[in-house]
């Protein structure tokens, strides 16, 4: 799957920083989460399950939290293309892992 504007090696670098900063941003979110439901919480006396909100929070939060991120990122952000700059040899590439992936 090639995207149409992703043609040179600097949109392909252009494409690939966009991820990572993209990433950044979701761990930043998935720290803030953890933070705020672990130890934000921590002074609360609620309990779920007779289990302390704060450890509910610090724990499956986040979790949660990174799950959501992923998605957006695979959804948004991501982009599937090939960094080969040679279309022909791209093409044998692929031709070479359908070849091994047949045979195992």
């Amino acid at each position: 799957m090639n995207s149409p504007s992703i043609r040179t090696y600097r949109d392909k670098m252009r494409q690939a920083n966009k991820e990572a900063r993209a990433t950044v941003v979701a761990l930043i979110c998935i720290i803030a989460v953890w933070l705020i439901g672990g130890f934000g919480l921590a002074g609360c006396d609620l309990e779920l399950f007779h289990t302390p909100i704060w450890i509910i929070g610090g724990c499956v939060a986040p979790w949660i939290a990174a799950i959501i991120a992923a998605v957006v990122l695979s959804r948004r952000v991501f982009v599937d293309f090939d960094l080969d700059d040679d279309p022909a040899h791209a093409a044998n590439t692929d031709a070479s892992f359908k070849e091994g992936a047949r045979h195992e």
